[in-house]
């Protein structure tokens, strides 16, 4: 057990060794096939030992030249894979015909296919594969060692396999996802680096010991990044583009002995020297030796992943770039929008705050200069001021203690009862009362309900910024602030003896800036109507989520 690890590190992402190694088992039991029943095939045993030795010396060359080689692996698929047709269409017709034992070898190349390439390389295979064994199928009819029946079944065998096969690589090509990001520990720590959580990201999915991230905005060419190597994570900025004039997404690269290696989505490989994509002087800067690039896109960015010093590099690396490339703009795009959503909420709140302000300390201000004013009008006529200024004293202390409960509430972590918020409404209405010499009153129609504390906040601020209009713009001496609950939602009228305004239908134009704003705040509507010696605002808020 303690081996399976090491044994799965072996053939990860390594298709190029599962074949070489499969064709070396596959030919070493053909041949101890052979050595235990001499009688199977019938004749020409020397010639198919022959065959069989000189495949055998052939798959094992292949498989240690190509073992730690993504560039010879590349190089020879298309022969290799020629030749295992070939030895399949020889050793299966080249003795006992249509009963000859070797006919599963067919797998053999069906599959390097669809491991290796696309659908549409393994439906060549398929067909190149069933034409041969057609032809030769017909060249041996009539002969002794034909069987018609054998023949026939063997072919719907071969064909239906090869839609399995085909079937398999469409769907292989449509499944194709390496490294889901959201399995990936997500959650940057404060202030981390998302570009540096990208790289180690896809570092640490192909155990890269370097790799550079380098980004630009869309539009330009990526010049400043970060990278890793030896553990450390430095920044970067380069004065020339690092990858040039290439148009594809991920490619393998050497620098060293300049083999640059690509494949398009369907496509065959494309072979070109690394110095045609690659800037030399900026991969020196980097360190670059051998390894992968692969294209990343955000909604703001483009650039390049680059990663090396790659253990055991294949060219299956050319699809996983794709992925990691996908990957890393995932984490950056998601990164931002949580900076976004941060930003926004911060702007909430600061909004919220200045309203409150507005609505609390900027009003009782504007009220306490209202008194101010009445006090120096009695001083004019001669009236005693002290009772007066005791009273203004005393307003200023409770509105301290005010602001206090305020922060206080702004802490609290729970709901209210309608009948604990409309009591505290009642006491801010009577505190309202002296300070703007008017009548203020509030009521409720006695049902029960969950009041959330953002909402009684905003219900505080509304009672003030109602009193301040209703006194400053209207002239009014006496304003109700009644309080119902149905459907979810709560409904405020707010009525006062005011002057009014005037509008078509008895209808005002535009309601009071400062309650419309809170209100759409909390996901509610406002309306107004006023006619000559009276106003009503009619607001509805929703209990659920309120003011959130």
């Amino acid at each position: 057990m303690q081996q399976l690890p090491a044994l799965q590190a072996l053939f990860r992402y390594q298709s190029g060794r599962v074949i070489a190694l499969g064709r070396i088992i596959l030919v070493v039991l053909f041949l101890l096939a052979i050595w235990f029943a001499p009688t199977d095939p019938e004749t020409g045993v020397v010639e198919t030992y022959t065959l069989l030795i000189l495949y055998a010396l052939l798959a094992v060359a292949v498989a240690v030249g190509t073992w730690r080689n993504w560039w010879l692996d590349a190089r020879l698929a298309l022969p290799t894979h020629a030749v295992d047709m070939a030895v399949f269409t020889g050793i299966v017709f080249s003795q006992n015909g249509t009963t000859s034992p070797f006919f599963l070898f067919f797998v053999l190349p069906l599959l390097s296919a669809a491991i290796r390439w696309t659908w549409r390389e393994t439906a060549m295979t398929a067909t190149a594969l069933v034409l041969l064994f057609m032809i030769a199928g017909l060249l041996l009819a009539g002969t002794g060692g034909f069987e018609l029946d054998r023949f026939v079944l063997r072919a719907g065998n071969l064909v239906i396999l090869s839609l399995l096969l085909i079937w398999f690589g469409i769907h292989q090509h449509f499944t194709r996802l390496f490294f889901p990001v959201e399995d990936f520990k997500d959650g940057l720590a404060e202030r981390e680096n998302p570009i540096a959580k990208a790289l180690e990201f896809a570092m640490q999915a192909t155990q890269a010991r370097c790799g550079a991230l380098v980004l630009g905005a869309s539009g330009e060419e990526p010049a400043d990044g970060f990278a890793i190597s030896g553990g450390e994570l430095r920044g970067f900025s380069a004065e020339r583009p690092l990858v040039r004039g290439f148009t594809g997404s991920t490619l393998l690269f050497d620098v060293g002995r300049d083999r640059a290696l690509t494949r398009p989505p369907g496509g065959s490989f494309h072979f070109f020297g690394a110095h045609d994509v690659i800037d030399p002087d900026e991969a020196r800067c980097l360190g670059l030796t051998a390894g992968l690039l692969a294209e990343v896109r955000t909604e703001m960015q483009q650039g390049w992943l680059i990663l090396w010093d790659i253990p055991d590099l294949s060219t299956d690396y050319i699809d996983i770039g794709s992925e990691l490339g996908r990957g890393a703009g995932a984490i950056l795009d998601r990164q931002a929008l949580l900076h976004a959503i941060e930003a926004g909420a911060a702007a909430r709140t600061r909004l919220s705050l200045a309203r409150d302000v507005h609505d609390s300390i900027v009003q009782f201000l504007a009220g306490a200069a209202f008194r101010v004013e009445a006090i120096k009008r009695a001083d004019r006529t001669g009236a005693k001021i002290g009772p007066e200024l005791d009273e203004l004293k005393r307003l200023l202390v409770e509105e301290q203690g005010e602001i206090r409960e305020f922060l206080l509430a702004l802490r609290r972590d729970r709901e209210l009862g309608l009948a604990e918020a409309v009591a505290e409404l009642s006491v801010l209405a009577d505190r309202l009362s002296q300070q703007w010499a008017i009548d203020c009153s509030v009521t409720d129609d006695g049902r029960k309900a969950s009041i959330p504390i953002r909402l009684q906040l905003d219900l505080q601020q509304m009672l003030r910024e109602a009193v301040a209009n209703a006194v400053r713009h209207g002239g009014a001496n006496r304003i109700d602030f009644g309080l119902a609950v149905e459907n979810g939602s709560l409904h405020i009228k707010v009525a006062d003896n005011g002057s009014g305004f005037s509008g078509k239908n008895g209808e005002a134009a535009v309601e009071p800036s400062s309650l419309k704003e809170r209100v759409e705040r909390a996901h509610g509507t406002i309306r107004l109507v006023s006619e000559p010696g009276s106003t009503n605002i009619f607001i509805s808020l929703p209990l659920a989520g309120a003011a959130s």
